[in-house]
């Protein structure tokens, strides 16, 4: 392999004439140029300058290399311009994905940020649960994924984790349910209550509002399956039994339900998380996106 530096100089010497000249070009010592011919010289087992009056000039040998070595001088320099574009965010994909009811309320306003910030950046986006998520990254499938979980540790193996906010459940009776009167609900006076089972609620989720009711000293009667928070709502609005649903999950509210806060300590609540890889958390493109996660989830806590 050439080494870009010989090639650097021996091009310099060609070019203007001299190896005092190409010094003066290249910001070397003239003995540093000669260094760098000599290793070149040595390298290709070639003669490739010889003198001529009181400077140097090329052998056939010295021309061919100069000639390759402006293009491939040219292709390194078009190929360290284009590393630091990618690195920068001028240029390239962002891939992510989030879960669907983050995708809904943080990442549109984040994506519009970041995208503004790095207008030659695209962004792919997809939704994903967590399980998957979390393989797509130490995959090296995905760049940054919005997580839901129940626990923050800050390095897990070699991704990196952010915490976004913090997203309790609330619960979501009929809007003229006896207990619609109540700011605050103790799960405890819910205990008779039918329930809807959310299909959507699985893993750390399920383990989540599961551990509440224990808590609360019941397990629910779950009559009726729903398989996304939405229709959720339209279940309890006919009167088929009450959700704990995430406050994430509630930017849209059907008419005929009420949503209240839980009292007491039986309280289930996950996070939603930002998590990236080791290798790309300081690219210009995976930074500008968590602060843009970051700040939203701010003005989202703070509404």
């Amino acid at each position: 392999m050439l080494d870009l530096r010989h090639l650097r100089a021996l091009h310099a010497v060609v070019t203007t004439g001299s190896v005092r000249a190409a010094a003066a070009h290249l910001g070397y010592t003239p003995s540093a140029v000669s260094q760098h011919v000599t290793a070149l010289e040595r390298q290709t087992a070639s003669v490739l300058l010889e003198p001529a009056g009181r400077g140097v000039r090329a052998t056939a040998a010295g021309l061919l290399l100069s000639q390759h070595a402006a293009s491939l001088l040219d292709g390194a320099a078009e190929a360290e311009a284009a590393l630091a574009a990618l690195a920068a965010g001028e240029r390239g994909v962002l891939r992510m994905a989030s879960f669907a009811t983050a995708g809904g309320e943080l990442v549109p306003r984040a994506l519009a940020q970041t995208s503004s910030t790095l207008p030659g950046l695209r962004i792919s986006l997809r939704v994903a649960e967590r399980d998957d998520a979390l393989t797509l990254l130490r995959r090296g499938d995905l760049d940054l994924a919005v997580i839901e979980d129940h626990e923050n540790p800050t390095v897990s193996d070699s991704l990196v984790r952010r915490r976004l906010l913090t997203d309790p459940f609330r619960i979501v009776l009929p809007r003229g349910h006896r207990l619609a009167r109540k700011r605050g609900i103790d799960l405890a006076d819910t205990a008779e209550e039918s329930w809807i089972r959310l299909a959507c609620e699985i893993d750390c989720c399920l383990e989540a509002t599961d551990a509440a009711f224990a808590q609360a000293g019941f397990m629910p009667d779950r009559a009726v399956e729903a398989h996304e928070y939405w229709p959720a709502q339209g279940f309890v609005a006919a009167g088929l039994g009450l959700a704990l649903i995430p406050a994430l999950a509630l930017s849209v509210l059907h008419s005929g339900v009420a949503v209240r806060k839980l009292s007491g300590a039986a309280q289930p609540v996950r996070h939603a998380v930002a998590v990236t890889r080791q290798a790309v958390i300081d690219t210009a493109p995976v930074r500008t996106m968590i602060a843009a996660l970051e700040a939203e989830a701010a003005s989202y806590a703070s509404g």
